[in-house]
């Protein structure tokens, strides 16, 4: 899988429109029905627009994978980075400029930290078969540099505070702990005054370190997913 980032045997990639499917495989290994990981998109009437409420019907999972697949198209940035271990897809990680998640911006419990524009990572999922790995680690650090590279200062993500452990499928949105080993700092504690029963979270952000020119006019390049 070349133009990937290698570690070992796992590859993570930018999703490309040939490869939309892998975006059902991963959340269906999940979570029973395939996600394709729009929630964060749109907002309730954002959703309804696009065709893509109600239940996960054959006519319901076309239309999302053509979203997923459109959204690949884009020259700038993929909608989400995939790991694949042994040719498989192993999992995904959410991420782009902050205005191309509607419900992130709408919502009371993840508000802009300050004027930094930064990219956000709405979720991040790993097949149960390959939890455990590493997967979502390595996710996360090739989101920084793959975010680095297309001019972003910072990535953030929301996840939940520490605290009472839940399951692995409630997880999507990252736990403090795994961000902090992905190299993230937490640069705002749990929202005050949330609605009750409202998920505790943080926000955990990474610096992105943009590419420099050499002295010789040439770009450094990381081993991030390109």
């Amino acid at each position: 899988m070349a133009g990937g980032t290698r570690d070992g045997d796992l590859t993570i990639r930018p999703l490309v429109p040939s490869r939309a499917e892998d975006v059902g495989l991963i959340t269906q290994g999940s979570w029973g029905v395939g996600c394709w990981d729009l929630h964060w998109r749109f907002t309730a009437a954002g959703a309804r627009a696009a065709g893509i409420t109600g239940a996960a019907t054959p006519e319901n999972e076309r239309r999302r994978k053509e979203i997923i697949a459109k959204l690949a198209r884009r020259r700038r940035n993929a909608p989400m980075l995939v790991a694949y271990l042994g040719g498989e897809p192993a999992g995904f990680i959410a991420l782009g400029p902050r205005s191309d998640f509607d419900r992130v911006s709408a919502s009371k419990a993840t508000p802009p930290v300050d004027d930094v524009p930064v990219w956000v990572i709405p979720c991040i999922t790993v097949r149960p078969a390959y939890r455990g790995q590493g997967v979502a680690v390595a996710l996360l650090k090739a989101s920084v540099d793959y975010a680095a590279k297309r001019g972003a200062p910072a990535i953030e993500g929301y996840p939940r505070a520490e605290g009472k452990r839940v399951s692995d499928d409630l997880a999507f949105i990252g736990t403090e702990a795994l961000f902090r080993k992905a190299g993230f700092r937490r640069v705002r504690g749990v929202m005050a005054e949330l609605p009750r029963g409202w998920t505790p979270r943080v926000t955990m952000r990474a610096t992105c370190a943009a590419s420099k020119t050499t002295s010789s006019g040439s770009r450094r390049r990381s081993p991030a997913a390109s």
